[in-house]
């Protein structure tokens, strides 16, 4: 009798560990992006427009870092992008986009959905500015607070682009990107946008 209470004393706190454990690592560390860097795909494709004529469909694509900074006492993330001129390698330009407040952040456990509402992120190569308005996906792997992998991609993305040569265009976007260790950036960009 005594090892059937054993047994079954043994059993409950087995199943307590599995049922508590899980419950216990998907809890969310508000700041746990905060100093991080994404190396992001920038994808993009719409209409080009001069004045009030559509000139027609244009795209491209473009490598952007990502800075996120967590501020805890206003419980907001502050994205940085850092993109590379077109033509000058070694020239990098700093956007500090608005912040994105925990309450558009939607998931109380990793992985997380980030709504940017009327928030964009804008990025500059030097003769072009894009301003996004995306809605992305965080699925970020951590024990507690320690963070091992995140990645992000978009569930939507609106792009509004201003050109050089005063034309401007619209369309659709695509950004996605991971966790990138900081002495992987490159040390032009880390300079610029940190």
């Amino acid at each position: 009798m005594n090892g059937m209470k054993i047994l079954g004393t043994v059993l409950a706190v087995a199943l307590m560990l599995f049922v508590v454990a899980p419950i216990a690592s998907a809890q969310p560390y508000d700041g746990i992006l905060h100093d991080k860097w994404f190396k992001v795909n920038l994808s993009l494709k719409g209409y080009v427009m001069s004045g009030e004529t559509v000139l027609g469909k244009g795209s491209g694509s473009a490598h952007a870092y990502l800075h996120m900074v967590y501020d805890g006492t206003k419980q907001w993330y502050t994205i940085t992008t850092c993109m590379q001129d077109d033509h000058i390698d070694t020239t990098w330009y700093k956007n500090t986009g608005a912040a994105i407040p925990m309450a558009q952040i939607y998931g109380s456990t990793y992985p997380q959905v980030w709504e940017f509402d009327s928030n964009y992120l804008q990025f500059y190569n030097g003769g072009d500015t894009f301003l996004l308005y995306p809605t992305f996906y965080t699925k970020i792997t951590a024990d507690g607070s320690t963070l091992k992998s995140a990645t992000i991609s978009n569930v939507s993305c609106a792009v509004y682009a201003y050109m050089a040569g005063g034309d401007y265009g619209c369309g659709s976007c695509s950004l996605k990107g991971s966790l990138v260790p900081v002495d992987k950036v490159p040390a032009d960009a880390l300079a610029t946008c940190q």
